[in-house]
């Protein structure tokens, strides 16, 4: 079925506009089937974007120092090119800062219009719908205490961290962050449905497809107990169901981050068919 949607040798220059994101790529790939390259390729510099990179530090960290929170430049993993080839996804990686995501995607986005995409800082995210035991689709309620999309229903994942003590592994990285954000740690399915990209910010994110035995008022419980659980208000529960699925999109639609709306859809393709995807995208394209 995933013939019929995305299946292309590089991915951004063949990209899919579905409505609020873009869809790069769509498969069902497992673990084997997503090939990691690090590169020594770096974010392109220009004096302008550096300059505005470190104003925007600069202002975050003093509204942070309000709020009583800490920002902490972390090493990331920089998405430099993805490409699909013989049933496998390759991504070729390699690193930057916490700081330069803030002050060019997370921020000014708009940048890639004046010098280039490659200004971009374009950090490597992971975010996954979970399906609980007693078929329920998990989706959370991002809290006051993020720095993007607080407020709003989105899907549970982050940024993949680069360090050197050992490889860049997406699966190994989406089952820590499900980990610190709902404390479960045993999944049945896990599957990398493609690569996406919020079109506000331009992002290049990883949607996977996990399931998982506890059922959904035991995963609200356990995530009680999670180490980040400060990042979502609450868990929102959908039945997974197709029809379902449309109902809820139509009902929260403005509630909806783009990759909240990419998970759904991409879990739509995989489950319930192209024709439910198409006419589920093309609802979305006209609603914007």
């Amino acid at each position: 079925m995933f013939e019929d949607v995305v299946q292309t040798s590089t991915c951004k220059d063949n990209a899919c506009d579905c409505g609020t994101f873009f869809l790069d790529c769509a498969g069902c790939f497992g673990q084997s089937q997503v090939h990691v390259e690090s590169s020594p390729a770096v974010r392109q510099k220009h004096p302008n974007v550096e300059r505005l990179i470190e104003e925007t530090w600069q202002k975050e960290i003093a509204r942070a120092q309000e709020a009583g929170k800490t920002l902490f430049d972390g090493r990331l993993c920089r998405l430099n090119s993805a490409s699909y080839r013989n049933s496998t996804l390759e991504l070729s990686v390699g690193e930057v800062s916490f700081k330069e995501f803030l002050g060019t995607n997370l921020t000014h986005a708009y940048l890639r219009y004046v010098h280039g995409s490659e200004v971009l800082a374009d950090a490597l995210g992971a975010s996954a719908v979970i399906r609980t035991g007693d078929g329920f689709l998990l989706l959370g309620m991002r809290s006051q205490s993020v720095l993007y999309h607080a407020g709003r229903i989105h899907p549970i994942g982050g940024i993949i961290e680069a360090a050197k003590d050992r490889p860049v592994d997406p699966f190994a990285a989406m089952k820590r962050e499900i980990e610190q954000e709902i404390n479960v740690s045993e999944f049945m399915d896990i599957h990398c449905l493609g690569l996406v990209r919020d079109k506000h910010i331009i992002q290049p994110e990883l949607v996977f497809d996990v399931s998982i035995a506890p059922e959904f008022i035991d995963v609200r419980q356990l995530a009680e107990k999670a180490l980040d659980a400060h990042e979502h208000s609450e868990w929102v529960p959908l039945r997974d169901h197709p029809a379902a699925a449309v109902n809820f999109i139509e009902q929260n639609y403005c509630r909806l981050t783009p990759l909240a709306m990419a998970a759904l859809l991409l879990h739509g393709l995989r489950h319930w068919g192209s024709g439910w995807f198409a006419a589920t995208r093309g609802y979305l394209r006209s609603v914007i």
